[in-house]
C-alpha cells in the first residue's frame, strides 16, 4: 500500500537554483533516473515494489498502483511517480517501483514527493557525480550475418519482417560512477529517453507511448542509414535513406503494427502518411509520429500490452518473428527492446523502448542492437547497422 496511517505524502516545489542538477540526487550506484526533454525523474530509495508476468503484464501492474493510489489523499494522487521496465519478451516479468522519494524536474521548477513513515526523514540527499566506469569491449566479429542469412530463409509471402539482435560483453575495468555515463548520453543524444532502470540505461530514440490528459502519443522508428562525413554526405545520406524502397517497406510495417494497436483505445488516432528522417548524432532515422486522443481515462500502462512487441523490434507477423528471434539469436534479449519508463497517479506517463543501451551484471555489461530484416536486406548491410547502435554504449564508458 502507498498510504496507510501513519504514512505521510508531502510534496516541495523548488526553483532549480536551489536544488543544482537533479542527477546528483541519484545513487551513483544503480541509479533510478528516466529523463526526455526538460522533464526529469530520479527516484531514491523504495517504497514498494510490484511485479507482474503474463500478456497482462502492465494492464495488472496498473490495477495494482490503482489499488494503493486509492489509500492517498486526492490532492496528492496525481504526484505520486513510479518508474519501471519489463523484459522483451511479452509473457516475461515486468516491475514497477514507487520510490521513496521522487525528484521531478519539469524545465525551471523542481517538485519533490516524499513518501515516509518518519516525518524527518524528508530530505533528499545529493552527491556530486564522479567519473565513469571504463569497459574493456570486445573488437571481435561475430556470427551475426549468419543469423541474418538464418532469418532470410525463413521469411515468405505471410512472414515479411523480423528484428535479429545481437550482443556484445564489456568487461568493467575500472568501477565508477553510473550517473556519468548518462550525463554524456545526455549531452551527445538530447532528443532521446535518458533512462538508467535497474542496471538497464541508455539512450533510446524510439518512444513506445506516452500519455498527457487522455492525449496518447507515440514515435515509429525503422530504418536507419550512417550520418556523412561532411554537410554534402550527410545530405545525400538523408536523402537516400528517404528513398530507400528497403527502409521505406520496414518503415511501413512498423507503423501499421502501431496504428493497428492503438486503435482500439483511442476514439480518434492521426499518423503520417510519409516519413521524416530523424537525425540524430551518429545515425539517421526514418520516423513517424502517431496521435491520438483516447476513449476513456486510461492510464499509460493499461496501453503498452496491446503495442509490445512492435514491429520495429520484433517483426511482422509478431508470432512468427518471436519464433524465429527465440531460434537465431545466441543471447536472451532480457530486457533489451523491452517498455522502461514512468507513470504518475493521474495515469500520465512516458514509455520508452529500451535501445542503445545495456545491462549491467555485476562486473560486466550486456549490450544489444538489432536491425530490421526483411527479403530485400543485406547480411554486410545490416551488421553495419547494429555497429553504428553499438555507438552509444561504448563511446559513453570509454572515456
Amino acid at each position: 500500500m502507498i498510504a496507510a496511517n501513519p504514512l505521510t505524502v508531502s510534496r516541495d516545489v523548488s526553483p532549480l537554483a536551489r536544488f543544482g542538477p537533479v542527477i546528483e540526487y541519484a545513487s551513483a550506484s544503480r541509479p533510478l533516473y528516466f529523463r526526455t526533454g526538460d522533464r526529469e525523474i530520479v527516484g531514491i530509495g523504495e517504497h514498494v515494489r510490484w511485479s507482474a508476468s503474463g500478456p497482462h503484464r502492465f494492464a495488472e501492474l496498473g490495477a495494482r498502483l490503482s489499488e494503493a493510489l486509492s489509500t492517498v489523499q486526492p490532492a496528492f494522487r496525481p504526484y505520486i511517480h513510479a518508474i519501471g521496465s519489463g523484459s522483451f519478451d511479452p509473457n516475461g516479468e515486468a516491475f514497477l517501483v514507487v520510490p521513496r522519494v521522487t525528484v521531478v524536474r519539469r524545465g525551471r521548477d523542481v517538485t519533490t514527493i516524499t513518501i515516509s513513515d518518519d516525518l524527518a526523514s524528508t530530505d533528499a540527499p545529493r552527491r556530486s557525480v564522479g567519473s565513469a566506469p571504463i569497459v574493456d569491449w570486445p573488437h571481435i566479429d561475430s556470427i551475426y550475418r549468419d543469423r541474418v542469412r538464418a532469418a532470410l530463409g525463413r521469411l515468405d509471402a505471410g512472414f515479411g519482417k523480423v528484428v535479429v539482435a545481437r550482443a556484445i560483453t564489456g568487461h568493467v575495468v575500472t568501477p565508477g560512477d553510473e550517473r556519468a555515463p548518462l550525463i554524456t548520453l545526455a549531452e551527445e543524444y538530447p532528443d532521446c529517453h535518458i533512462f538508467a532502470v535497474d542496471g538497464l540505461w541508455g539512450a533510446s530514440p524510439e518512444t513506445l507511448v506516452g500519455v498527457r490528459d487522455r492525449r496518447v502519443h507515440t514515435r515509429v522508428l525503422a530504418g536507419s542509414a550512417a550520418r556523412g562525413v561532411d554537410p554534402v554526405a550527410d545530405a545525400a545520406a538523408a536523402r537516400a535513406l528517404a528513398d530507400s524502397v528497403k527502409d521505406r517497406d520496414e518503415h511501413e510495417f512498423a507503423m501499421q503494427s502501431v496504428l493497428t494497436a492503438l486503435a482500439p483505445h483511442c476514439r480518434s488516432i492521426v499518423g503520417a502518411s510519409t516519413p521524416f528522417t530523424l537525425k540524430l548524432s551518429n545515425v539517421w532515422h526514418l520516423a513517424s509520429d502517431i496521435e491520438g486522443v483516447l476513449k476513456s481515462r486510461e492510464s499509460v500502462l493499461g496501453i503498452i500490452d496491446s503495442l509490445h512487441p512492435t514491429a520495429a523490434v520484433a517483426g511482422v507477423p509478431t508470432d512468427r518473428a518471436l519464433a524465429t528471434i527465440a531460434d537465431v539469436e545466441a543471447i536472451p534479449r532480457e530486457r533489451y527492446a523491452g517498455p522502461v519508463g514512468w507513470v504518475d497517479g493521474s495515469g500520465n506517463g512516458e514509455w520508452a523502448i529500451a535501445l542503445r543501451c545495456a545491462q549491467w551484471h555485476d562486473a560486466e555489461i550486456i549490450a544489444h542492437a538489432g536491425a530490421g530484416i526483411i527479403a530485400s536486406s543485406d547480411p554486410e548491410s545490416e551488421y553495419a547497422e547494429t555497429e553504428l547502435k553499438f555507438r552509444p554504449i561504448r563511446e559513453a564508458l570509454s572515456r
